[in-house]
């Protein structure tokens, strides 16, 4: 469950819905996209944010649908904190590029 993770376990394998995403743009440049950000739930209303670098985004940006459900695997955690905080989860995901993602 979304609650349960921590960084401490690099080996979590998650189901969840993407119930928001959303695009960021470039601070000084606002047609570039620097990331996707998407607010993920478990099946138990847990929400926790996720970020798509834009390293990367080539990857997953075709994959990620709002109101689908995925099972993700491999993914890191970080400290949620800064100004563009979308949940209270004390962690925030973020997808690499040897990420799992698949589509259910």
């Amino acid at each position: 469950m979304i609650n349960d993770l921590t960084p401490i376990n690099k080996n979590w394998k998650i189901k969840a819905r993407i119930i928001r995403l959303w695009e960021v743009p470039n601070y000084n440049n606002p047609n570039v996209v620097v990331s996707i950000e998407l607010v993920l739930v478990d099946e138990k209303g847990s929400r926790i944010q996720t970020s798509i670098r834009k390293t990367i985004m080539q990857r997953f940006s075709n994959m990620v649908k709002e109101g689908s459900c995925y099972i993700a695997a491999k993914f890191g955690l970080i400290s949620n904190i800064g100004k563009r905080r979308a949940t209270n989860h004390t962690y925030k995901l973020n997808f690499f590029f040897q990420d799992y993602c698949q589509r259910m």
